[in-house]
């Protein structure tokens, strides 16, 4: 069986769980004064936990009562139904072709008419999934389109919170095209792997379309690292 990877919600006590807790305290005080909350998730290359980073840190802030949205914009390789375990038959791609053309404010019933029959609950309580749905032809030109800003203005309306999971931003422009569509990009960086300069042009090309980025995620840290720190974590909840 297929190795599940929400561990905030299987294993809530790990250190794991307890370090997106502190991303989930320090996410909500940057929300502070805003009614809507919407971010992407994204990194400077593939094989850096992107999806798995915006699955667990949904979960988290469901945990803390939110309701939470989840997309998966990657047209091209999402992850997020393979992480929830969900079918992808059907998901973003096609809602965007079903929705070519300029979309007015008439069409709101219509469209939450859809994506009430797309948006999938998950085994975790307060956590919604929109998936990627079958691969399109022109993925930048059906998230480059205006209909992305109409669908997240009718979402903000019914989540506390909506993650977009976005390709990696140094490779695919998909990521740059959702810079001043929320209100934050995070990157995520793998310890040890992440290249400097990759990242730095990443955050580069995220700022120069108008993107707000409060801060990087470090993502797999060194099993050693993680010892150091599981240690602290066990002594002090012990304490």
């Amino acid at each position: 069986m297929e190795k599940r990877e929400i561990i905030v919600n299987d294993f809530p006590r790990s250190p794991i769980s307890e370090a997106f807790r502190l991303f989930r305290t320090n996410l909500f005080y940057l929300f502070e004064s805003k009614e809507s909350r919407t971010i992407c998730i994204t990194s400077s290359s593939s094989g850096e936990g992107k999806s798995w980073v915006a699955a667990n840190l949904a979960i988290s802030c469901a945990q803390y009562g939110k309701k939470v949205l989840v997309i998966d914009a990657d047209l091209r390789k999402g992850r997020q139904h393979r992480i929830f375990r969900k079918s992808n038959r059907t998901g973003l791609s096609d809602l965007l072709k079903d929705l070519r053309g300029k979309i007015e404010e008439d069409d709101a019933k219509r469209i939450v008419d859809q994506l009430t029959l797309k948006i999938q609950d998950t085994e975790v309580s307060n956590v919604y999934l929109l998936t990627a749905g079958p691969t399109p032809f022109n993925p930048s030109e059906l998230l480059g389109t205006a209909n992305v800003e109409f669908l997240l203005k009718l979402l903000k309306k019914e989540f506390d919170l909506i993650i977009i999971d976005t390709p990696p931003a140094s490779v695919i422009t998909d990521a740059l095209l959702f810079a001043k569509k929320v209100d934050y990009m995070f990157i995520v960086a793998a310890s040890r792997k992440t290249k400097k300069d990759s990242l730095k042009n990443t955050k580069r090309a995220i700022e120069s379309v108008g993107g707000k980025i409060p801060g990087i995620i470090l993502n797999q840290v060194s099993l050693e690292r993680r010892k150091e720190y599981s240690r602290t974590y066990e002594n002090y909840v012990k304490d």
